[in-house]
């Protein structure tokens, strides 16, 4: 694995890593990832890359479970892991003590992980215990709740239609507890952030934002709640600082969601964000994020003074310092985006075909390539760089899922071509036959979107029928 060289990571036999740590008393430290994925190349660069992440983990038992090894998807459907990349601390005795957020930056990523070894309890435990009112939870709980990664949480701890409501619920519980502080209150500030991405999030995807019997003046004075506690953290740096994963990451959610307040919050949110990408001691792909989200709040009403020469410039110079395979994937990922971002896709484009050369996964950047002649209509060349992603695809799960994406594709955009489709057809069921994990997790996830692909083709041929059979069958 590249960024993690000084770790002895432990591969393979998961059963047999829980049975050696459990046998020296170490916890465990699971990664699940692939090689594809930029928010993993992300971690390996600026997390496992630092020697203080290595000396803790000569401490603990490091595992990393590669998504296309075999029996992956069926040990992640056991574990409830999906999302790349899942960081999970387990006891020695092989209790789930957390989640990590792969979002923090390094610093404050060693910082939540030392608070998650010192933990007495569980985040399942504390969490019953917090809302369950059964005893007082210390500072060191309400914190390892704030740092819990709830966007992988995966229905470990709440699922995630009650997510928005139990956040809720637990922000209010850490603000009116009898633990006092600056430790609880960060606390409070980053879990009533975390309630108010879940119920932004729920009602972008059409869902209710926690308790659906909610009055419409209730629920207006929610709102203004919220936009009022936003703006106190935007408007403290240590603090914003501090929350830098869930401004960056959501924060134009939230923006959106604040309703009367969003003028002074694009505002606020834009002022944060340029502090961020001024701030040396963040890596140059957090600094171009937080670029990006400056670019972000010029859609929504931001002043656009300057910011499509400064997206330029940070990419150019980002780019030319950064040569580490790792760091350099995520980097061009982000520079992709905020490219788009500022109305300039054919410098992205012209990226994306730079990179292919010398990218240790150059069929990631294939299928930004397709969705790029996606958007201006290109259906040739849309389906072409699908095809070239799947061909130079490498892995089991990663075949499965570029192969699935092609074919669906294909039936989207051209399903007059039925030799095309029936080619496909019929090397993607050579791919499902040899992967013993079709059927788990994410490979399932991706052959039920393939299926009612399938099912929309009127007359299918052989081969397609054939597939559409089989995975009916086995779904």
């Amino acid at each position: 694995m590249t960024g993690g060289a000084a770790i002895e990571w432990q591969s393979g036999d998961l059963g047999a890593a829980f049975q050696l740590a459990a046998g020296n008393g170490r916890p465990l430290f699971l990664y699940w990832g692939a090689g594809w994925c930029p928010p993993c190349n992300r971690v390996k660069a600026d997390i496992f890359s630092r020697p203080d992440f290595a000396q803790r983990m000569r401490n603990l038992l490091p595992f990393w479970l590669d998504g296309d090894a075999p029996g992956a998807q069926a040990l992640a459907a056991q574990y409830r892991l999906r999302s790349y990349p899942t960081l999970i601390l387990f006891s020695p005795d092989g209790r789930e003590i957390t989640r990590l957020p792969c979002e923090l930056d390094g610093e404050r990523f060693i910082a939540a992980l030392d608070i998650a070894l010192a933990a007495r309890y569980t985040a399942a435990e504390s969490l019953r215990a917090a809302l369950q009112g059964t005893r007082a939870l210390d500072e060191t709980e309400w914190s390892l709740l704030s740092l819990y990664s709830w966007d992988t949480d995966e229905g470990h701890l709440s699922t995630a239609a009650e997510q928005p409501a139990v956040l809720a619920r637990l922000a209010a519980a850490c603000s009116t507890s009898d633990t006092s502080g600056e430790v609880c209150a960060n606390a409070a500030a980053r879990l009533h952030l975390h309630a108010q991405v879940a119920a932004a999030g729920r009602i972008a995807t059409g869902g209710p934002a926690g308790n659906a019997s909610a009055s419409a003046a209730q629920a207006a004075a929610a709102i203004a709640a919220a936009a009022d506690r936003l703006l106190t953290v935007l408007g403290d740096p240590r603090l914003a600082r501090a929350n830098m994963d869930i401004l960056v990451n959501s924060g134009v959610n939230l923006v959106k969601w604040s309703g009367a307040r969003q003028t002074e919050l694009v505002q606020t949110l834009g002022q944060a964000a340029r502090h961020f990408a001024a701030d040396a001691s963040l890596s140059a792909g957090d600094r171009l994020m937080a670029v990006r989200l400056q670019m972000r709040m010029v859609r929504i009403g931001g002043s656009a003074d300057g910011m499509v020469a400064l997206v330029r410039q940070t990419v150019e110079q980002a780019l030319q310092a950064e040569a580490d395979p790792a760091a350099r994937h995520t980097l061009v990922n982000t520079a992709v985006s905020a490219l788009h971002d500022a109305g300039l896709p054919e410098q992205a484009e012209a990226l994306l075909q730079a990179e292919l050369a010398t990218s240790h996964a150059p069929y990631y950047f294939m299928l930004s390539l397709a969705s790029a002649a996606r958007r201006r209509g290109d259906t040739v060349a849309t389906l072409d760089w699908y095809e070239q992603a799947w061909a130079a695809a490498e892995g089991s799960a990663t075949r499965l899922q570029w192969g699935t994406t092609y074919l669906t594709s294909v039936i989207d955009l051209s399903s007059e071509d039925l030799p095309r489709i029936e080619a496909a057809a019929a090397e993607l069921a050579k791919d499902i036959a040899a992967n013993p994990d079709a059927y788990q997790q994410r490979n399932r996830t991706q052959l039920q979107r393939l299926a009612s692909k399938l099912a929309m083709l009127t007359v299918p041929g052989p081969h397609a029928g054939a597939l559409q059979r089989t995975l009916t069958s086995k779904l």
